[in-house]
């Protein structure tokens, strides 16, 4: 069940890429992790390990819970760049706006 979860989010973030709706460049570290950690998830000693590390009763839910905190971690990382891409977008609408407003403003100068 372990693997299954892991392989099931990883085949989403792979669909995300395909259509575009992520970008490689953000979202393959993550990706990667996810996929280290459905090789991990096979290991019984990893998963018990990993379990008492956390301090987590159930070894299987350590698991899971490591590919939420993964899955986290790429919301995190995809919410700082759309708000990196919002701000430029901001910036270039006041540049947008400041050029549209020095040339009215040249134009009523000419114009009188």
């Amino acid at each position: 069940m372990k693997l299954t979860i892991v392989i099931v989010l990883a085949l989403a973030l792979l669909a995300l890429i395909r259509r575009n709706l992520l970008q490689v460049d953000l979202s393959f570290p993550l990706f990667a992790g996810l996929i280290l950690l459905g090789f991990a998830s096979m290991s019984d000693r990893f998963i018990h390990w990993s379990a008492t590390a956390l301090g987590i009763v159930s070894p299987p839910v350590a698991i899971i819970f490591m590919a939420i905190a993964i899955l986290l971690g790429l919301v995190t990382v995809l919410a700082i760049a759309y708000s990196q891409l919002r701000h430029r977008q901001l910036m270039f609408l006041r540049y947008l706006a400041e050029t549209e407003l020095q040339r009215q403003e040249d134009a009523l100068r000419d114009g009188t």
